[in-house]
């Protein structure tokens, strides 16, 4: 009777650690789900959208661009003409739209260069469509907004758009 008492007594010690484990395993792997998810939200809550009116918005254009796109599928050796406007939120601080103003056509070169560099990554089936556009525009405004350290760039506009589809 002593020993089975025993083994009933060390079997019930090792069921409650072993629960024990499984609740101590679960609530850490929840922790880190929530941990994430919150970070991810704080990294959408940097990006978030202004809508703004053509009013509220200071144009800078950035000229007419020529690139050669990446190769899609077919091997072939597409182009893409487009002439680019950033559209900066004018709804804040006046000096610090002037200051950003100044700063940005002081590098309208190094914005070209970052407009260039996203063109020549895309091919002729993702800039083709309407979406294709507008991706094509939102991949600059963020690379723009990162590159220059502001948020005031809000939009990425396209005043021409030609792509051809090569031999």
């Amino acid at each position: 009777m002593d020993k089975s008492k025993m083994m009933m007594v060390i079997i019930i010690l090792l069921l409650v650690l072993l629960l024990g484990t499984v609740v101590a395993v679960s609530f850490l792997l929840v922790n880190n789900f929530v941990g994430i998810d919150s970070n991810h939200a704080e990294v959408q809550a940097t990006r978030t959208e202004t809508v703004l009116t053509p009013g509220d918005m200071r144009l800078i254009p950035l000229g007419q661009q020529t690139a050669n796109l990446a190769l899609g599928p077919g091997g072939r050796n597409d182009n893409i003409v487009v002439s680019v406007e950033v559209g900066l939120d004018a709804t804040g601080s006046e000096s610090d739209l002037e200051d950003f103003y100044a700063t940005f056509n002081r590098s309208i070169p190094a914005a070209r260069s970052i407009v260039f560099d996203i063109l020549v990554e895309r091919t002729f089936d993702e800039v083709r469509t309407l979406e294709g556009r507008a991706e094509t525009g939102e991949l600059i405004k963020y690379a723009l907004q990162e590159a220059f350290g502001s948020n005031l760039i809000v939009d990425v506009f396209f005043d021409e758009w030609n792509v051809v589809r090569g031999w």
